[in-house]
């Protein structure tokens, strides 16, 4: 199979993001009026901050440097669930987070009519420490509605989730939750754009137009015998320039990635299909079930019975 082109290309951060699991939902829609504040606790999941009306003064708590001045149409996401407080002024005394449902919008609380309006979401990955994505974003990412490019991929998804939002049609939690996938893929999205050259790993190769070609063929043939030789043809380069190139821009060398991913995948599927593992082991590449284990092991840090076990408790 490794010598056919893939009928299709293949994106990459979508089929990941379908493999682990990418799941949205409304936390909360908030009209408030000064003075306010609240601290949010760490989660286990990516939090999202959309702002509609006014300013919010945001800061996570025990990073340094993450003081931001929110205006309306800015975006932050935590990836890592951090925990975060928001209010009105930085001087402002802040009250424990159950306290924000006494302000919520229709659906979830009282009627609007604050001054500052803001909506949160919330994204789930599922994989833990095998996420490829997870793995390389940052602890906060910030995309300014006063940025043009911003602006022209998320401002549409934002007003149509400021619209859904405040009424109560049929569907209307779906949408919202759809659209919160929505939005923390775009903000992926625009990080990768803006990040600068060795941040974001193989995220960032995504831009590449050589080294997309080859990383769209891992993830369409997981299971092909990869080799160097046959990865550098997909990109179209030397075999030289190719591995340099990969291991600056991606951080590890393309047979390392290559076996990555096939752990990861295979992480995903014990966790979420009930595929017999030796069914897992051939999509991953592997005639033998003993050499799978072992590599397993190694880079997820336990046996696949030990994983799906734990992943999936009785």
């Amino acid at each position: 199979m490794s010598g056919a082109e893939p009928t299709a290309p293949v994106d990459v951060l979508s089929e990941v993001a379908e493999a682990f699991r990418l799941r949205g939902s409304m936390s909360g829609i908030m009209s408030v009026s000064p003075p306010w504040g609240f601290a949010l606790p760490r989660s286990d999941h990516a939090a999202l901050l959309v702002v509609t009306r006014g300013r919010v003064s945001f800061e996570m708590e025990g990073v340094t440097g993450s003081a931001l001045e929110l205006a309306a149409g800015d975006v932050v996401a935590t990836p890592h669930g951090h925990p975060y407080i928001i209010r009105d002024d930085p001087r402002t005394p802040v009250s424990a987070a159950d306290e924000m449902s006494s302000q919520c919008c229709p659906g979830f609380g009282t009627s609007p009519g604050g001054h500052t309006e803001f909506i949160g979401l919330c994204c789930e990955l599922a994989g833990g420490r095998t996420n490829p994505v997870l793995r390389v974003l940052p602890p906060l990412i910030h995309c300014p509605g006063s940025d043009g490019r911003v602006a022209q991929g998320l401002e549409p998804t934002i007003r149509l989730l400021a619209i859904e939002s405040s009424g109560a049609t049929p569907g209307r939690t779906t949408i919202l939750n759809r659209l919160a996938e929505v939005v923390f893929i775009q903000l992926i999205r625009t990080w990768i754009a803006s990040s600068p050259r060795g941040e974001g790993c193989w995220l960032r190769a995504l831009t590449d137009p050589q080294l997309a070609g080859a990383l769209e063929a891992i993830h369409a043939e997981p299971a092909a015998p990869w080799t160097l030789e046959s990865l550098a043809s997909r990109a179209h380069m030397s075999r030289s320039s190719f591995a340099g190139r990969f291991k600056s821009l991606v951080g590890e060398t393309p047979m390392e990635y290559v076996t990555r991913w096939r752990m990861q995948r295979a992480a995903s599927l014990l966790d979420s299909s009930d595929l017999p593992l030796k069914e897992i082991v051939a999509s991953s590449g592997y005639a033998s079930e003993a050499a799978f284990r072992t590599v397993f092991k190694r880079w997820v840090g336990e046996s696949p019975g030990s994983y799906r076990e734990r992943a999936r408790p009785v």
